[in-house]
């Protein structure tokens, strides 16, 4: 959460971004659909009876400015209905339990989470916004099923898109400014670590990029798809016209997945 910054997420709550349309082109998808094969269900499912609270958190370094509006803005536009808390905090916990909030979406300067109050299970935002940016890669490629995919960087996000790609059955490869991290992958999860970057990037079509990172257009393959959830990137020019697709939001995405897959722990013990 350290990277996201107040001027990054100031057109999320008017839909200014329009990522509806951004990811049917890409995708073939809707946020919501995305976020629904995201969390293993199936259909147009329907979100609203879930009531979602979110909770502003002033701890640590500080509110990101906008944030829970943002939040609440992209999990209302999921059909659940949600609201912010007039309370921060504790105070805002207890706010959401005492109205009956289903779900609570709060974040700190290290971790954003969904917490289903009546599971008492929660979604972190590594793994939806992991899962959420290998769903957008798989829907645009087609399928991974025995295709290459690199992904750069293995911090927490990283990490998780490695084991989820590799549940998709595409043959990962990893890569990290930390040539260690990358090889702990390795030998944890069985696939490829590699210590050149721009080489890595030059010989891959399909990308996962959760790390800040530069894509000059000379070493990027052509018709290259690049999910990208790491903040900053750059592309040249020359990469984007290379690129058949680079899927990026500021926070939407993670924070769908999250939404949906916590409701989904209560839809899936009823079904």
């Amino acid at each position: 959460m350290t990277r996201l910054t107040s001027d990054l997420i100031e057109g999320v709550p008017d839909d200014k971004m329009d990522l509806d349309s951004v990811l049917r082109r890409a995708c073939g998808t809707t946020v919501k659909q995305m976020a629904i094969q995201a969390a293993g269900l199936e259909g147009d499912v329907d979100l609203s009876g879930f009531r979602a609270a979110c909770v502003p958190i002033t701890s640590g370094l500080g509110v990101i400015g906008g944030f829970s509006e943002s939040v609440n803005a992209i999990v209302g536009r999921l059909g659940m209905d949600s609201y912010v808390t007039s309370g921060t905090d504790v105070q805002g916990f207890s706010e959401a339990i005492r109205d009956g909030a289903d779900i609570v979406m709060m974040a700190d300067d290290t971790m954003f989470i969904a917490y289903n109050v009546r599971e008492g299970r929660q979604t972190n935002n590594s793994w939806g916004t992991a899962m959420g940016y290998s769903v957008c890669l798989r829907n645009a490629a087609g399928g991974l099923e025995g295709k290459k995919v690199l992904v750069i960087g293995a911090g927490f996000v990283g990490t998780e898109a490695v084991q989820i790609l590799k549940g998709m059955g595409a043959e990962v490869s990893v890569t990290d400014i930390v040539p260690e991290k990358a090889e702990a992958l390795q030998a944890r999860f069985g696939v490829k670590a590699l210590r050149d970057k721009d080489s890595a990037i030059s010989s891959h079509s399909l990308i996962l990029n959760a790390a800040p990172a530069s894509f000059p257009g000379r070493i990027m393959a052509e018709g290259s798809i690049v999910s990208t959830p790491g903040v900053p990137h750059q592309f040249d020019d020359e990469g984007r016209r290379k690129a058949k697709a680079i899927i990026h939001d500021p926070l939407e995405i993670g924070t769908a997945v999250m939404a949906v897959n916590s409701a989904a722990f209560t839809i899936k013990k009823k079904g």
